[in-house]
C-alpha cells in the first residue's frame, strides 16, 4: 500500500487538492496545445501494402539481432530493412491462427505470439512453434498484452482476466493476488519495478515485490493502454477521456493534477514517448497520429500526421522504438519510419537564394540575403520568428562586415556603411572575401586583383598576380592562404610570397575551400580533397562513398576533432583522425553523409565568395545551402557506435533457392551461385556497407560497397565459408563476420574415383600409343640397320675381292722376286722390309673387313672377337689371356658392340705391345649396366702418359662418349693398368634386361599348371 499511503487519510492533502482544483487556471485546467500539421525534424518512410509491405499491423517488436517483427491479421512477418518475410514455423508446427494481436521478445531469442481467439503460441529462436491452448490454462478470446513482471514471470492479459505463465502452462492468479477475473487489455512493468495491470476497465499496480494487486480507483474505457515517459511518470490513454498521467516515481497523482495535465484531444490507441520527452499517439479510429511536445508539465505543440503527409493510412494502432532510436508505426495498409533529423532548416531566415553565413569580430554568427538584413544565429534564438531574428540581430551594435554585388558593407546595428572597391575595382564582383578585424577586409577582384582594406583606406598587393582567385583563408597569425582555378595555392606571410601546387602533390581541381589548424593545411577542391601534415607534401583523402569529398566549400574541425564538410553531396563527417591516416596510408575512410532524409535543405552552395561551414561558439555548425540556411548541434551524438551485425540468407542457384545455414549441401552439377546478406541496421539500410569473401576463392575481402548480394561463378565442388561483415551508415565497421559453411557435391564426372579412373585410362592410353609409336621406330631402326648392314657386308666383299685379292697377289710376285738369286743383298733387304708394311696392311684391312661384317654382333661374338685379337697378335713368351664372362649374353645392337670391340682391341694392343705383363686379364659384364675390364700386371703408365697415337687413349674416349658410356684408365707404375668401360644396358642391348621380379612375374606366369 504505500503508493496510495501518501494520498488516504490525510486532511491536508484532501484540502490541498479542493484548494489546486478550485484555483486551477484555465490554461491548466485540461491542455489544447496549438496543432500543426507534419513532424519537424524528421524524416518518414513508407512501405505500403500492394508494395510488398503487410496490412493490417497490430504490435511490432524487435529481436536481439535486430530484425523487426509484426503481428498482422495475415500471420507474422518479418522485416529487415529490405524484405518483408512471412513466417512459417519449422519442425512441423502447425499455426494455429494467422490473426495476431500482440507479440513479446522472450529472454532467449524467441516471440510470445498473441492471437485473436486462437490462444497463445511461441516461437523459438530455432523457428519451432509451440501452442497453448484451452488445454494449456489458456482460456478463449482476445490475447490483447504480454509483460515480464520485475520477478521475471511472465504475464498475459486476455479476456477472461490475467494469467501467468509457469514455464509449461498457464494459470490463473490465486484469489489472494486480490484481482477479479474480468476483461484484462493492458500491461506495464514501469522503470521501477511496479507492473500495472488494466483489469475490469480499471487500473491496477503490483508493487515491486508485492503479493498483492492494488486498485487505484481510476476507471478506464475498454482497450485503454499505459505507458512510461523519459522522467517515470505513467500516462494513460483513454479512448474516451483522451490522455493523461496517473502517477510519478512519489505515487499517484492527485486527482487536480490529473485533470489539469489532461489531454482531451489526444483519444489515441497506444502512447510512446521518445528520449526527448516527446509523446507519440496513434489516434483512435482515423486521424493519422499525433506528437505532442512539452515544455515541462504543459503540452507547447501538438503535431499531426496523416494520409496528406504521407502516411500509408489514417488508422494506426502500435508504435515502436528501434534501437537506433527510429520510430515504427504500423497501419492497416502498411508500415511507416520516422527517423529523427540531425540538421535543421532556418525556415524563418532569410528566403531568397542567395544565402551568406557572417561573423562579426567578437565571433557571433549571422545570417542574410540580398536584402542585406542580419539574422541572428544565437541558439537561443531559434524558437524566434523572421522578425525576431532580425531584431535581435540589430540590436547587436558590434562592427558586422556584409557584402552585396559590388561592394563591401560594415553594420553596426541597423547603421550600414557602403565601402567601395578602389579605382577601376569599383563596381566589379568580388570572388573570395575574408574579414579578420571589425577594420580590415581582403578581397580578390577581377581578373588577379588582390586588394587590402585596413583602418579607412586600400591598397593592392601587386606581388600576386596569378588569375582567378576563389578562396581566401588565414594561415596563423600573419599569413594569407589564397586559392586559385588552377588548383595552386599562394601562401603570403612575412617572407614573402610562395606558390604551392603540383610540386608538392596538391591535385584537388580548382581550390573550393581553404583551412589552416596548427600543423594541418586541409584544401578542398571541385575533383577532391587533400591534407598536409608539418608543411609536407599534399595527399589525397580517398572515401568509400563516390563524390562526397568533391566540390566542398566549407570545412570545420569541430573540438571533439571531428571534421565537417560541406560540398556538393551534402555534409560530410569525418573523425580527423582518419582522414589524416587515409592520407597517409592511402586506405578509404567510411564517412557518414548527411543528405535530405537528414534533414539537408540542399548542397553546399557552389559559388559564394566566403566558406559555407561556421562553428558558433554554442556548437551549432551552421550551413550555407542553395536551399537556405541549416544547422547542425554538434554538442549532441549524430553517430551509432554499435556496428551492425550482418545476416545471412538464401543462397539462390539455377532454378531453386536454400536457407544457407552452415553444412548446407547444394546440389552437384552447381557452378553459379548467388547469396544474400543483409546488415541489421535500421536507420538508413541503403547506406549499410558491406565486406564479403569466399574462401578458396577470394584472396582478401571484397567491397560490396552497399549491395546486398554476393555472385560467385565457375565454382567447382567442395566445401566452402562465406563470410560477410557490415558497417552502418556512421562507418562503424563490424569486427566479428557472420559465416556460412557449405558444401557444393560433385557429380559423377567430378568425383575423385572418377577423375582417378581418367588418370589411368590415360597413362594406359600413353604406353599403349608409346608401346606402338616405339615398335614403329624399333621396326624403322632395324630396318634402316639391315640396309646398312648390307652396304658394309657389300663393300668388305668388293674390298676382299678387289683390295685384299690383289694386295695378295702383288705380294706373291714380290716374293718371287725377293728370291732371286740375281737380286742384290740390299735390294732384297729392302724388298723384304716393304713385304712385310704390306703383309701388316693387308692385316688391318682384313680386319677392318671383318669389322664390317659385324662379327661381334651378340655377346658370344663380342667375347670371341677379343679373344682373337689376342690371338692374332705376335705375343711375347710366357704371356697369358684370361677371359670372364658374367651374366647372359643377349643380342646386342650392332653400332654399339662395334665401338666396344674396337675399345677393347685398343686396350689389349697396348697391353700386348706396352705392358711387359705376364697376365692380361678381360671381364665382360651383362648386367643392367654393361661393364668391359682389360688389365694387365705389366709395368704400368706414368700419370699423363698416354700417347695420342693411332687408335689411342684419345680415341678410346671419344668412343666411349660416342655410345654414352664412360671410360676409365686406372695405371700406376709397376702396378699394371686397368682399363674399365661403363655402357648403359638399354644403348647396347638390342631389348633390355627385366629386372628380377619381373622375371619372376613372368616365370610365374608360364609355370606349367
Amino acid at each position: 500500500m504505500p503508493l496510495l499511503s501518501s494520498f488516504r487519510g490525510h486532511a491536508m492533502r484532501a484540502l490541498l487538492l479542493v484548494v489546486l482544483s478550485t484555483l486551477a487556471t484555465p490554461g491548466l485546467a485540461q491542455q489544447h496545445p496549438p496543432p500543426a500539421t507534419g513532424f519537424t525534424g524528421y524524416h518518414h518512410t513508407a512501405w505500403r501494402a500492394g508494395q510488398g509491405a503487410p496490412g493490417d499491423i497490430w504490435d511490432i517488436q524487435q529481436d536481439p539481432t535486430g530484425t523487426l517483427w509484426l503481428a498482422t491479421g495475415s500471420g507474422l512477418y518479418s522485416f529487415d530493412g529490405h524484405r518483408f518475410v512471412r513466417q512459417q514455423a519449422s519442425g512441423g508446427g502447425a499455426q494455429p491462427s494467422l490473426n495476431l494481436v500482440t507479440l513479446l521478445g522472450d529472454r532467449r531469442g524467441g516471440l510470445w505470439l498473441g492471437y485473436y481467439h486462437a490462444g497463445i503460441g511461441h516461437l523459438g529462436s530455432d523457428g519451432t512453434l509451440r501452442s497453448y491452448q484451452r488445454k494449456d490454462g489458456v482460456p478463449p478470446g482476445v490475447v490483447s498484452a504480454f509483460a515480464y513482471d520485475s520477478s521475471g514471470v511472465l504475464w498475459a492479459a486476455v479476456d477472461q482476466g490475467l494469467r501467468r505463465f509457469t514455464g509449461t502452462r498457464w494459470e490463473k492468479p490465486p484469489a489472494s493476488m486480490g484481482l477479479p477475473e474480468r476483461h484484462a487489455h493492458w500491461l506495464l512493468n514501469d522503470s521501477r519495478g511496479r507492473f500495472w495491470a488494466l483489469v475490469g476497465q480499471k487500473v491496477w499496480f503490483l508493487p515491486k515485490g508485492g503479493a498483492a494487486f492494488i486498485p487505484t480507483g481510476i476507471e478506464v474505457s475498454l482497450m485503454a493502454t499505459l505507458a512510461e515517459s523519459p522522467v517515470g511518470e505513467i500516462w494513460l490513454a483513454d479512448r474516451r477521456r483522451g490522455a493523461v498521467p496517473i502517477a510519478d516515481a512519489n505515487g499517484l497523482l492527485p486527482a487536480a493534477e490529473r485533470q489539469a495535465r489532461l489531454l482531451p484531444d489526444v483519444l489515441a490507441s497506444r502512447l510512446h514517448f521518445t528520449s526527448d520527452g516527446a509523446m507519440w499517439a496513434p489516434m483512435r479510429g482515423v486521424g493519422g497520429i499525433l506528437r505532442v511536445l512539452f515544455d515541462g508539465k504543459r503540452a507547447v505543440r501538438m503535431e499531426r500526421f496523416d494520409v496528406p503527409q504521407g502516411l500509408t493510412s489514417t488508422s494506426a494502432v502500435p508504435v515502436f522504438e528501434d534501437r537506433e532510436g527510429n520510430l515504427w508505426l504500423g497501419t492497416n495498409l502498411g508500415l511507416n519510419r520516422f527517423r529523427a533529423q540531425s540538421v535543421r532548416t532556418l525556415t524563418e531566415g532569410p528566403n531568397d537564394p542567395y544565402r551568406i553565413l557572417a561573423r562579426n569580430a567578437d565571433g557571433a554568427l549571422f545570417g542574410y540575403g540580398e536584402d542585406m538584413l542580419p539574422y541572428d544565429l544565437d541558439r537561443r534564438g531559434l524558437g524566434l520568428d523572421r522578425a525576431g531574428l532580425q531584431r535581435a540581430a540589430l540590436l547587436d551594435t558590434r562592427p558586422l562586415w556584409q557584402f552585396e554585388w559590388t561592394s563591401l558593407a560594415r553594420r553596426r546595428g541597423a547603421a550600414l556603411e557602403v565601402v567601395q572597391f578602389p579605382g577601376t575595382a569599383r563596381g566589379l564582383q568580388p570572388q573570395a572575401l575574408h574579414f579578420p578585424a571589425a577594420d580590415e577586409a581582403w578581397a580578390c577582384v577581377g581578373e588577379n586583383r588582390v586588394l587590402h582594406y585596413l583602418r579607412g583606406s586600400w591598397t593592392e598587393d601587386a606581388r600576386i598576380t596569378l588569375p582567378g582567385c576563389t578562396v581566401i583563408a588565414p594561415d596563423g597569425a600573419q599569413g594569407l592562404l589564397f586559392g586559385y582555378a588552377s588548383g595552386e595555392l599562394v601562401l603570403r606571410d612575412g617572407t614573402g610570397v610562395h606558390r604551392i601546387g603540383a610540386t608538392r602533390g596538391l591535385d584537388t581541381g580548382p581550390v573550393t575551400a581553404v583551412l589552416s589548424r596548427r600543423n594541418l593545411l586541409l584544401v578542398a577542391g571541385e575533383t577532391g580533397f587533400s591534407v598536409s601534415s608539418n608543411g609536407g607534401p599534399f595527399r589525397a583523402v580517398t572515401a568509400d562513398i563516390p563524390g562526397v569529398l568533391e566540390g566542398i566549400t566549407g570545412i570545420v574541425i569541430d573540438p571533439d576533432q571531428q571534421l565537417w564538410l560541406n560540398g556538393g553531396r551534402g555534409l560530410v563527417r569525418l573523425d580527423l583522425a582518419d582522414a589524416i591516416a587515409s592520407a597517409r596510408t592511402g586506405n578509404a575512410v567510411s564517412p557518414r553523409l548527411f543528405d535530405d532524409v537528414d534533414g539537408m535543405p540542399g548542397i553546399a552552395l557552389q559559388s559564394g565568395p566566403i566558406p559555407t561551414a561556421q562553428l558558433s561558439t554554442d556548437g551549432l555548425l551552421w550551413l550555407a545551402t542553395n536551399q537556405g540556411l541549416a544547422w547542425l548541434d554538434t554538442t549532441r551524438p549524430h553517430r551509432t557506435r554499435t556496428a551492425p551485425s550482418a545476416r545471412i540468407g538464401d543462397v539462390h542457384f539455377g532454378d531453386g533457392s536454400l536457407p544457407l545455414r552452415d553444412d548446407t549441401v547444394i546440389p552437384a552439377g552447381i557452378t553459379q551461385l548467388q547469396i544474400d546478406f543483409v546488415a541489421q541496421s535500421l536507420a538508413r539500410p541503403e547506406r549499410n556497407r558491406y565486406r564479403y569473401r569466399l574462401s578458396g576463392v577470394d584472396p582478401g575481402w571484397r567491397d560490396a560497397g552497399s549491395t546486398t548480394t554476393a555472385y560467385y561463378t565457375n565454382l567447382g565442388p567442395g566445401s566452402y565459408t562465406f563470410e560477410v561483415v557490415a558497417a552502418n551508415e556512421d562507418g562503424v565497421w563490424g569486427t566479428t563476420p557472420t559465416t556460412r559453411a557449405f558444401r557444393i557435391e560433385p557429380s559423377l564426372t567430378q568425383t575423385f574415383w572418377f577423375r582417378g579412373l581418367l588418370v589411368i585410362l590415360l597413362v594406359v592410353l600413353v604406353a599403349a600409343a608409346a608401346r606402338v609409336r616405339g615398335r614403329h621406330i624399333t621396326a624403322l631402326v632395324k630396318a634402316r640397320y639391315e640396309e646398312r648392314l648390307e652396304e658394309r657386308e657389300r663393300i668388305a666383299r668388293d674390298l676382299h675381292d678387289t683390295l685384299l685379292q690383289g694386295g695378295q697377289g702383288l705380294l706373291l710376285r714380290l716374293h718371287a722376286i725377293s728370291a732371286m738369286p740375281t737380286l742384290p743383298g740390299e735390294a732384297q733387304a729392302r724388298l723384304e722390309s716393304a713385304m712385310q708394311a704390306a703383309e701388316d696392311s693387308l692385316r688391318e684391312g682384313r680386319e677392318r673387313v671383318s669389322s664390317l661384317r659385324g662379327d661381334a654382333g651378340n655377346g658370344g661374338d663380342l667375347a670371341a672377337a677379343l679373344t682373337a685379337v689376342y690371338d692374332e697378335e705376335a705375343n711375347p713368351a710366357g704371356m697369358r689371356l684370361r677371359m670372364a664372362v658374367k651374366g647372359e649374353a643377349p643380342e646386342l645392337r650392332h653400332t654399339t658392340a662395334e665401338e666396344i670391340f674396337l675399345i677393347g682391341r685398343e686396350a689389349i694392343r697396348n697391353a700386348l705391345a706396352h705392358s711387359d705383363a705376364t697376365d692380361i686379364e678381360v671381364e665382360l659384364n651383362f648386367g643392367r649396366r654393361f661393364r668391359l675390364h682389360v688389365r694387365d700386371n705389366g709395368r704400368g703408365m706414368a700419370e699423363g702418359a698416354a700417347r695420342e697415337g693411332h687408335w689411342g687413349l684419345q680415341g678410346m674416349h671419344e668412343r666411349a662418349a660416342r655410345i654414352g658410356g664412360t671410360l676409365c684408365v686406372l695405371s700406376r707404375p709397376t702396378r699394371g693398368t686397368d682399363v674399365a668401360l661403363s655402357v648403359p644396358g638399354g644403348r647396347l642391348y638390342a631389348q633390355v634386361p627385366s629386372s628380377r621380379w619381373v622375371r619372376r612375374l613372368r616365370s610365374c606366369g608360364h609355370r606349367p599348371a
